[in-house]
Order: C-alpha cells, then sequence, then structure tokens
C-alpha cells in the first residue's frame, strides 16, 4: 500500500492531475489507517453528538484533509458505491473515481463530525437536492420530500420524462443502507437537518 508521499509520487508518473486526488478512492496507508478506524469504532449510538465543538470551518490542516478523504472512502465503501436514494452505481471511464459521494447529515459548516453515522452516499444530483433542503430522512429512514415540489413549474425538477421527486414521493420509500447497523445515519443527526436544513412550507 502506498503512503501519501508514494501516492503523490504515482499521480505525478501517471499524468494524473494532484487535483484529482481529493476524489480518488486509491486509499494511502493513511487514509486507510482513518478509515478503519471509522469503521471498528463506530460512536456510541446511545450518546451521540454529530457536532465536532474543536473544529474550525477555515481548518485545512493536512490532519483533516486526511480526516476527509478517509470519511468519503468510508462512507461511499459502507454504501457499496451506491446512492442510498436512487441506487446509481458508475465509476469514472478510468475507474479510478465513483460517481457517489459523500454527504454529511451535519454538514461541515455547522460543524458536523466526520463519522460514517454522520454521512450518507449520494449521486451528485440525490446530494445537491439533500444539501438545499428538497427532501429529508425520517427516524425510520424513509424519505420525507418537501411540499414545495408540488409547486414546481412543468419545466422544473425533470430530467427529460423523467420526474426527479416522483419517484422519492412514493408512499414509503426509504434509503438503502449499510449492513452493519451500528453505522446507520443517527437519528441525532437526520433530526438537525430536518429542523435546519429541510425546506418546510411555512
Amino acid at each position: 500500500m502506498l503512503t501519501e508521499k508514494g501516492l503523490d509520487e504515482a499521480l505525478k508518473i501517471s499524468d494524473v492531475p494532484q487535483a484529482r486526488k481529493e476524489c480518488l478512492q486509491t486509499k494511502s496507508f493513511e487514509v486507510q489507517k482513518v478509515v478503519k478506524r471509522l469503521k471498528e469504532f463506530p460512536p456510541s449510538r446511545k450518546d451521540y453528538n454529530p457536532f465536532d465543538t474543536t473544529k474550525t470551518t477555515t481548518q485545512t490542516t493536512k490532519q483533516s484533509l486526511l480526516r476527509n478523504r478517509g470519511f468519503r472512502q468510508a462512507v461511499t465503501e459502507a454504501y457499496q458505491f451506491k446512492c442510498a436514494v436512487c441506487g446509481l452505481k458508475i465509476s469514472s471511464p478510468d475507474s479510478l473515481i465513483w460517481e457517489v459521494e459523500a454527504a454529511h447529515i451535519v454538514p461541515h459548516r455547522s460543524l458536523g463530525r466526520d463519522d460514517i453515522c454522520n454521512g450518507i452516499a449520494l449521486c451528485r444530483l440525490h446530494h445537491r437536492a439533500f444539501d438545499v433542503g428538497w427532501f429529508a430522512l425520517l427516524d425510520d429512514y424513509k424519505i420525507q420530500v418537501c411540499a414545495r415540489v408540488s409547486c414546481l413549474p412543468l419545466d422544473c425538477g425533470r430530467i427529460q420524462s423523467y420526474e426527479l421527486f416522483q419517484a422519492l414521493k412514493q408512499r414509503g420509500a426509504r434509503i438503502a443502507l449499510p449492513s452493519k447497523t451500528a453505522i446507520h445515519p443517527h437519528p441525532i443527526a437526520m433530526r438537525w437537518h430536518r429542523e435546519n436544513v429541510f425546506y418546510r412550507v411555512k
């Protein structure tokens, strides 16, 4: 397994831009240590606090960059590189980057922790919709869609004839979950998202 220094050298030899390193699924030794710690020692379900009060919104140390990459890897692996909402699983043509992203439930800007249970694997489309409040997750992992969807003009919220939110509005639609219960999205984090991000019609 490559170290961070070795990975940097391999990217240079392979002519892969350094900027792509953050998205690669290739794990350096240091990132693998973070992934292993996140998987083997998930936080207590009972006393979980999704907020990291020691974190600053401008923190960009080497350690936090490694933790970000470890979080991304641990979450996407836990969901088998599939979007928890639509099931999309596809990589880039060179097989270096998966489409699925690790979304924070309590986001970094609100000091959300880099724990698997504060994360969910989503495709870019559903990640964006989740982050801006078009849908949220209930405590039983059912999807709650913003009522404002019914007010969208006919040419919005669709890809050709596919209506993005109609599939989510199906009664009882739930997200796909990792097999290990300890790393399922935590109810406290989901509740925070419903109360602070999810758009409720006044």
